[in-house]
């Protein structure tokens, strides 16, 4: 259905829809939602002032599977849906920003699509005695907001004649024949969205004994006797019942054969319990539904559930929500809905089982963490860290509680090694550790500095290099100016003593071989370059020529 008109607040669809709906969240803000209705498309803006873009909403609009958008990157920020059927729809919103560690919030309303109507009699139930062989009944259809803001069409079967009263929302409705029939009307609003209710008209001769639609049901409900009946009941049982004689409360034929219909189909139930079942007046619809969480709860049957709603120690939405749970996370019934009643939002706890679900956590090791003042997002957070650092994501949590920063302990999980683990660096400081580190560092290269010195010393001053340290770190206490002045004064010392053994050697063989001392110091320095044997050698075969000459 599409419509180009926009609902006006006096209409029922914008009672509801046009009053912002504020939520805390986790941090403390508020999420604030404004719905507005063109006939059966709602837009929903929201704004919030808190948290870092973009954004995560999920929507539960009531009428189906929950949606996401992802992306979004301001507020406000619509979001349309349609509604296909007239009616109450609760919605949800829940709200995750990007922040590390991120922040979540929700926000829940109700809204009402079309118009809403409500049929009744003057005479209620509607069962209506012939007398003089008619009976007149007044019907008003009840709505919200102003009755002449819509449209209605009466539908009265088996009367022999009606009339719309002075007002369009009332009629009369005038019967000469007994027989049950129906009495309808259809409400419109200006969008053409419909809403139908319908009363069932029961007309009764009384020249006839019991009404057949009572010796319906109590033949009905006979056959379901010992099993899901207490007792045997004629027609004036049900008949009395009906006005309220025998059980003190008028109950209607409908409401009566509707509790055999639904007493043949819940086996757990006799007809007198669901016959009586009432919840605020919320009607049948609870009741299935109670029977079929019975029916995905193997420990729990309907009627123990029926006994916790009606005790008030549960609500039937929390029932709900608490199978929800068991059936998304595998979450224990009992646990959830203790939780439930402790006060946790159908938000939270789904955020709780998911969590504990993702980290492979039972219920109670979780609590364990919360209780150390560690939050689900923060706890989200160090099992994402871990993955990253290929940690231990309770080491992790464990240190974010101590008092360390995300950006501490990610940077002590980069510059850990295998002489030194993240938690020593997180005790040690990382302003510490690092200066540590460039201190290690340092000192390192002055090592190879001054191995590479002495190395080079050791060749130029023809020592071994460990004599050249001995002396930078003993004699000279690391001062290589000190080390180099050593062995310069070492070297010169020895060529003093060279020059003067190589005088004495030159003295000596000048007299051995009667020539002068320049003579010889000339081939040591000349033709031999500082080798004495050499000089021996040359001197040998000058004295040996001289000899032969003389001959």
């Amino acid at each position: 259905m599409s419509h180009n008109r926009v609902f006006s607040l006096t209409l029922v669809l914008a009672l509801l829809l046009v009053t912002p709906t504020a939520a805390l969240a986790e941090d403390g803000q508020f999420i604030t939602v404004t719905p507005t209705a063109t006939c059966d498309e709602v837009d929903f803006e929201v704004a919030v002032e808190w948290g870092t873009a973009p954004y995560s909403l999920t929507w539960e609009f009531g009428d189906g599977e929950p949606i996401t958008v992802d992306d979004v990157k301001s507020f406000p920020h619509t979001t349309s849906h349609p509604y296909s059927v007239s009616g109450d729809y609760e919605w949800t919103l829940s709200i995750v920003d990007s922040s590390d560690p991120e922040m979540t919030g929700t926000a829940s309303g109700t809204m009402t699509i079309g118009p809403t109507v409500t049929l009744i009699a003057d005479i209620m139930p509607t069962f209506l005695i012939l007398d003089s062989g008619e009976v007149t009944a007044n019907f008003t259809a009840e709505v919200a907001n102003d009755p002449s803001s819509y449209t209605y069409q009466w539908n009265f079967v088996g009367a022999s004649d009606f009339a719309i009263g002075p007002d369009p929302n009332t009629a009369s409705a005038t019967y000469t024949v007994a027989d049950k029939f129906t009495a309808s009307v259809t409400v419109t609003d200006a969008c053409g969205l419909t809403q139908t209710d319908t009363l069932l008209i029961v007309v009764f001769d009384p020249q006839t004994y019991c009404h057949p639609r009572a010796k319906q049901i109590a033949d009905a409900v006979n056959s379901l006797y010992p099993g899901q009946a207490e007792t045997l009941y004629t027609c004036v049982d049900i008949y009395e019942i009906f006005l309220g004689s025998l059980t003190g409360t008028q109950t209607g034929f409908g409401r009566l054969w509707h509790a055999y219909q639904l007493a043949s189909t819940i086996e757990d139930l006799t007809w007198e319990q669901i016959r009586d079942w009432s919840l605020d007046g919320t009607g049948w619809g609870l009741l299935v539904q109670l029977d079929r969480f019975a029916d995905a709860i193997d420990e729990l049957g309907i009627a123990d559930l029926i006994d916790r709603v009606l005790s008030g120690e549960n609500t039937v939405g929390q029932i709900r929500t608490a199978l929800r749970n068991v059936v998304r996370y595998e979450a224990d019934f009992e646990d959830a809905l203790s939780r439930l009643a402790d006060g946790a939002s159908p938000g939270e706890m789904g955020q709780f089982y998911r969590l504990a679900q993702e980290m492979d956590l039972t219920p109670e090791i979780l609590d364990s963490y919360l209780e150390m003042g560690i939050s689900m997002p923060e706890l989200k957070h160090a099992a994402k860290l871990a993955t990253q650092t290929d940690g231990d994501w309770a080491t992790l949590a464990a240190a974010h509680a101590a008092g360390h920063s995300w950006g501490e302990i990610g940077q002590a999980y980069r510059l850990a090694d295998e002489d030194t683990e993240a938690t020593e660096i997180l005790e040690i400081g990382i302003q510490e550790f690092r200066r540590q580190q460039r201190e290690e560092v340092r000192e390192e290269s002055e090592t190879e500095r001054d191995l590479r010195t002495a190395t080079r010393l050791a060749e130029q001053y023809d020592v071994n290099e460990t004599e050249v340290m001995d002396v930078f770190n003993n004699q000279c206490d690391a001062d290589w100016s000190c080390v180099r002045s050593h062995f310069r004064e070492q070297t010169s010392a020895s060529a003093n003593d060279q020059t003067e053994k190589n005088l004495r050697t030159a003295t000596r063989l000048a007299a051995q071989y009667s020539v002068s001392e320049e003579d010889v110091m000339g081939l040591f320095n000349g033709v031999c370059q500082g080798d004495w044997n050499c000089v021996r050698s040359h001197l040998r075969d000058q004295a040996r020529e001289e000899r032969d000459k003389d001959k």
